[in-house]
């Protein structure tokens, strides 16, 4: 994941430490509903109710979401894997509109609470579906509906879905493509088809999924991304996200692997954020010789560097990158296997780089220095 999301995803997890799960019970209210004495709305006032009160979070089996997206994803609410630690991490949820084509509904939600000066807090407004099952109504993800408005072309393994206004790369798409087989080979698992999104900016991403609102939206447009079980979000990069195509090939296959192994291995192969390993690495050692306080034996004490880059993408592709050197990526995969901790990973870098922890930070600032 780049740091557009990262960043968004820190500051609500704070948000979320701050206020407390026991802060106030995940309760959901409405707004004006014009029908709301309507039969239909208020099947769907129930359903949503008891979907809310089912704790979602837990991502089990639910029987308020449609089964067809329960086994198909693991992660089947799509909207609830965008926030840390969930999006039903205890806001109220209010209900601003239920409106309906036919027989289905469409649900607009609000959460967000009120701060003790009064003004509100809003985390996000987001949008379900709702469609009878075997004459039921269940709750469905508004993505494959909204994506029905955006142009689809397959290219190998990749169903690359884009707005009118873009016109398709077919030679870069063939470069992700290769990247994506030669990565598995590498790694010695088999490539698998997926879904990929890709917009000029990542809000144009958010909205397709059904986030009309999120903490965070808008300022500056830069390259973003994110990688979900089979799919792929890509704001600004087009065609070629080889750092999120890195998630979604291998992630499943090292499921514990720690985050600094993971962000800092894609990185070393995929760049981020548009930006190559080298580039990172130039930015992240001109701004440690301004602050040479900074102690990098600590490395995984340190967060974002600024709105640019972070510590995870540089420090960990360096570290991925002379493990590669060291190794090649037999040592790659050892380390995405076996490392799973804090210490495992300090351990590692004395085991196979030969640098004690209390060693790092001449170590790395020395490695940087290059660059």
């Amino acid at each position: 994941m780049d740091f557009h999301l990262t960043a968004k995803k820190h500051f609500i997890s704070t948000l979320f430490l701050f206020i407390g799960l026991n802060a106030f019970a995940q309760k959901v209210t409405y707004n004006h509903l014009v029908d709301a004495s309507h039969g239909p709305t208020q099947q769907i006032m129930a359903l949503f109710e008891n979907y809310i009160g089912s704790n979602p979070q837990l991502k089990a089996e639910n029987p308020y979401w449609n089964s067809e997206e329960q086994a198909k994803y693991k992660n089947f609410d799509f909207l609830e894997e965008e926030f840390e630690p969930s999006l039903y991490m205890g806001l109220p949820a209010h209900v601003l509109s239920i409106s309906f084509k036919e027989d289905v509904a469409f649900i607009k939600v609000q959460f967000s609470y009120c701060k003790a000066d009064g003004t509100p807090y809003v985390l996000a407004i987001v949008n379900y579906l709702a469609k009878k099952v075997k004459g039921k109504y269940r709750l469905f993800n508004r993505l494959p509906l909204n994506r029905q408005s955006w142009n689809c072309t397959t290219v190998g393994r990749v169903d690359f879905y884009y707005p009118d206004y873009h016109e398709f790369n077919y030679e870069k798409a063939g470069e992700l493509n290769v990247f994506i087989n030669n990565l598995c080979e590498n790694f010695g698992v088999k490539p698998k088809p997926f879904d990929y999104y890709m917009a000029a900016n990542y809000d144009e991403i958010q909205v397709l999924k059904g986030i009309d609102y999120y903490l965070g939206m808008g300022g500056v447009d830069r390259p973003s991304g994110k990688a979900a079980e089979n799919k792929v979000y890509c704001g600004g990069l087009g065609e070629f996200y080889a750092h999120e195509v890195f998630h979604v090939q291998l992630q499943e296959h090292f499921p514990e692997m720690h985050f600094w192994v993971s962000e800092g291995i894609a990185t070393f192969l995929g760049g981020s954020r548009g930006q190559s390993l080298d580039w990172h690495l130039k930015k992240t050692n001109d701004f440690l010789a301004k602050n040479p306080k900074i102690d990098l034996s600590e490395l995984l004490t340190l967060k974002n560097l600024d709105s640019e880059t972070a510590y995870h993408y540089s420090l960990g592709g360096l570290i991925a990158r002379k493990f590669w050197e060291t190794g090649k990526y037999p040592l790659l995969k050892k380390m995405m296997a076996t490392v799973k901790t804090d210490a495992d990973y300090y351990k590692a870098i004395e085991t196979y780089l030969g640098i004690p922890k209390d060693k790092l930070n001449h170590y790395l600032r020395d490695q940087l220095a290059h660059f």
